[in-house]
């Protein structure tokens, strides 16, 4: 009997699913078809009266390159040495060069959310990751939803860095993403611990923040400054935007900060990209 034929968007599917890591192309469309899917469903379940058809169908369209699962696996390939993704290298370089590690305990402690793989600080024994992931990757990656963590319940439980690369821009909607940078100053040691550090490394894709109709790397560093962050250094490649903040205090209140059209941005060809802190949060 001949074997049936498979449909061509079937044979489609399933070359994604097992070759996408043969290219760079292929492996940053997946990744940003993906983020886009992602944010349409997110969109899609805050409405009042949610279109469960259209849910089912963004859905299936996640599950068909792949799912979560595959995303994952195209993420860590992207971040591999062979093609210069790997963000801790310029947060080591940013520690050392200001010598910031200089004069606290070691080993430092650090919470890496979003995390690919456990290999990224291993030759640096100075430092200890708690590596968390939604879709862990590896077995030492803990599974752990960031935004649902608890915050420790001891001081000594708390971390010197919380490390959110290229973690901020992957949750679905901008309360959210608001909801986790003030999440992690909950997690980082008293600002009135001289011992410890008090930092927070974040990576975005450079178009959230030069490409966005709501956002700015002014408006961005204003709403970590009313955090009580303040900026340690900054760097811009020609894809990714880099920050190094320091914690200096939890101001009474933090925004709002609403979705709003910035002066400039009109116009086509640009995201919609946001963070928003919908009402004014007490320390």
């Amino acid at each position: 009997m001949r074997k049936k034929k498979q449909a061509i968007t079937h044979q489609t599917i399933q070359k994604n699913k097992n070759s996408f890591q043969q290219s760079r192309s292929g492996t940053a469309k997946l990744i940003r078809r993906f983020h886009v899917l992602n944010k349409e469903l997110s969109k899609c379940r805050a409405q009042d009266h949610v279109d469960r058809t259209r849910e089912q169908a963004i859905l299936k369209e996640m599950d068909d390159i792949g799912g979560l699962d595959l995303y994952q696996k195209a993420s860590l390939l992207g971040q591999s040495p062979r093609r210069g993704g790997d963000t801790s290298k310029w947060l080591l370089k940013t520690l050392q060069t200001h010598n910031i590690t200089k004069a606290v305990a070691k080993p430092i402690r650090m919470l890496e959310v979003g995390a690919l793989s456990p290999e990224n600080y291993k030759d640096h024994k100075w430092i200890h990751v708690y590596p968390i992931d939604l879709n862990p990757q590896h077995e030492l990656i803990q599974k752990q939803d960031f935004l649902t963590m608890p915050v420790p319940s001891t001081e000594d439980a708390k971390f010197d860095i919380v490390s959110l690369s290229l973690v901020v821009n992957f949750v679905g909607d901008a309360p959210s993403r608001g909801k986790m940078l003030l999440h992690t100053r909950d997690f980082l040691y008293s600002v009135q611990n001289k011992d410890r550090l008090h930092h927070l490394f974040v990576v975005l894709p450079l178009p959230c923040l030069e490409n966005s109709r709501y956002m700015s790397k002014e408006v961005f560093q204003d709403m970590m400054t009313d955090m009580g962050y303040t900026k340690i250094d900054e760097h811009f490649s020609n894809k990714l935007a880099y920050y190094l903040f320091e914690l200096k205090g939890r101001p009474a209140s933090v925004g709002p900060f609403a979705k709003k059209l910035l002066p400039g941005k009109e116009g086509g060809k640009r995201n919609n990209f946001s963070i928003t802190i919908d009402s004014p949060k007490k320390k």
